[in-house]
């Protein structure tokens, strides 16, 4: 059973050692009978995806050994794979120093170390060693020139800092666990993310994988008083299981979420859909999209679009795949059917891996991880913007402090594009993987593109409860006529929720089956505060 996170983390890391590393036992001698046993069971922990483990067996070899090449490169190894930067740089140094051809790709792990240590020119002194005598095959299995221009991006980016501040949302939010996967309604007023720690349903830990607590779906409201997020709870009603449940996203009026489940048997990494009841205000019983969205691969990370009719989510399908974690976008077609997915293509995609998808309530701004395109390492945040055509813009990088030299994911920005989250590791986390707040207010992350949004939100009257009666709202520009938004208000509150561009008159016109519609022109303010929400009930009489 796999964790949302840990099938992530078999992403996050830019390579694992052991896929290449076939050390020559240069010293081998020096390692005899218990020793020599004890190196082959550590090797087999690794090669098993059990780093720690492995390290842990390892390390007793070293006591009696210190001075071995190859026990000193399997260590730094199993660092590497952890992501202990410092120490995979001391033993891959180590290693070095007692012999400098312990391994063939001794140089690239040691140049990859030192870039994830953010000691990005002795990792290009490292990478030159390496190409110097490595043969064309070993380079070309290694994308050793991929990764020289990860190290040239990152010095380029940290050399031109954005004007932007960071700020860990605190204990109110984070633990000194894994909190990652935040999303926020359009409004900015509710949040929710995954999370591993104690008390999770069941409070149990996943033997079969990491020994981490299983994820849960938390949730916490934005406090406007107190300018703060609330204490997080575990999300209400029956989402959260005894297996792995986490949060991919939430619809921009909060009605929706998008859960990814593996409960290790009929469920193994799909995508459900959950809805809020008006009444009880819990979430129901998730259940899964279609076949078209859930194949028989991993489909990851999920963002619906502000008119409710597209989906964009990420799938290791091969077909029509870029990459091999792409991201693709599918219409809907009834509330859990939709049409049959199309890849973004190579402009958004890359060889390498997309991740962590979100279309901004503007409904034509993009954020997704990946670590293709100009990546400083890892995983960077990029954006694009829709064309006119539906073609999609060359990917921008968000730029340093925003992005690291270390993986940077699940990136999601407010309306009025000033206050941004994501989750990241950083040296003054609370534990591990924490979310942050990013603020933009001085600097203008859609350099003067982004619309200027508001939210018009309400509900429509009728006097029939029937649920195939679902009353519709049109609007359309009063200026040119254009419509530029046509939906159904929710089967069961028949309340609406739009994001509009602001200060701009529109007709608003409510319609039901049975009813008389009524349409009313409104002037839609836009302010610079927070995301101006404006409220509007229709009572539609009945058609006599």
């Amino acid at each position: 059973m796999r964790a949302f996170l840990i099938i992530i983390t078999f992403f996050l890391f830019v390579a694992i050692p052991s896929a290449f590393s076939q050390a020559e036992e240069t010293a081998s001698k020096k390692i005899k009978g218990k020793h020599k046993i004890k190196m082959s069971q550590a090797r087999h922990e690794y090669l098993n995806g059990n780093p720690r483990v492995a390290l842990n067996l390892f390390r007793e070899v070293h006591r009696d050994v210190p001075k071995n090449a190859t026990v000193n490169y399997r260590i730094a190894e199993c660092h590497y794979a952890i992501n202990n930067k410092e120490l995979a740089v001391e033993y891959f140094k180590n290693a070095l120093s007692l012999n400098e051809k312990v391994d063939k790709q001794a140089y690239f792990w040691y140049g990859m170390s030192l870039h994830r240590n953010g000691q990005l020119d002795e990792a290009l002194l490292a990478f030159e060693k390496f190409k110097a005598t490595a043969k064309p095959a070993l380079l070309k299995q290694t994308h050793a020139d991929h990764y020289i221009a990860q190290i040239n991006e990152a010095k380029l980016q940290i050399s031109k800092p954005l004007n932007v501040s960071l700020k860990n949302l605190g204990e109110n939010v984070n633990s000194r666990f894994d909190d990652y996967s935040p999303s926020i309604t359009a409004d900015g007023k509710t949040m929710i993310f995954t999370s591993r720690r104690p008390d999770t349903q069941g409070g149990k830990v996943d033997e079969k994988s990491d020994n981490k607590y299983f994820e849960d779906i938390y949730i916490s409201h934005f406090d406007e008083k107190e300018g703060a997020w609330s204490e997080a709870e575990p999300i209400p009603g029956k989402i959260n299981t005894v297996g792995h449940d986490a949060s991919l996203g939430i619809s921009k009026d909060g009605s929706m979420i998008f859960v990814y489940r593996n409960d290790g048997n009929l469920y193994i990494g799909d995508i459900f859909l959950s809805k809020i009841s008006v009444s009880s205000n819990k979430w129901s019983t998730p259940k899964p999209l279609s076949k078209t969205i859930n194949s028989s691969y991993f489909e990851s990370s999920a963002s619906l679009s502000p008119d409710g009719k597209t989906l964009y989510f990420v799938s290791e399908r091969p077909k029509g795949s870029v990459g091999h974690a792409d991201i693709y976008m599918s219409k809907r077609i009834s509330k859990y059917n939709w049409t049959e997915p199309k890849n973004l293509g190579p402009v958004i995609n890359s060889k390498e891996d997309e991740i962590s998808v979100f279309i901004h309530p503007d409904g034509k701004t993009l954020f997704f991880s990946s670590k293709g395109n100009k990546s400083m390492g890892g995983y960077d945040i990029f954006m694009s913007r829709m064309n006119d055509d539906s073609t999609w813009t060359e990917p921008m990088n968000l730029g340093y402090p925003i992005n690291t030299i270390d993986d940077d994911l699940h990136f999601v920005l407010s309306a009025d594009y000033k206050t941004a989250y994501y989750s990241s590791i950083r040296p003054e986390g609370m534990g591990e993987r924490d979310l942050y707040e990013i603020d933009f207010s001085n600097y203008d992350i859609m350099q003067g593109m982004g619309a200027k949004l508001s939210i018009l939100k309400g509900k429509v009257l009728i006097n029939d409860t029937s649920l195939t009666n679902i009353p519709k709202i049109e609007i359309t520009d009063s200026e040119t006529g254009k419509t530029v938004f046509a939906i159904e208000t929710d089967d069961e509150s028949r309340e609406y929720f739009i994001t509009l561009t602001g200060d701009k008159k529109y007709k608003v016109t409510a319609s039901a089956f049975g009813h008389k519609s009524v349409t009313e022109e409104m002037y839609i303010p836009y302010t610079t505060e927070r995301t101006f929400v404006m409220e509007k009930v229709f009572d539609l009489p009945h058609t006599p």
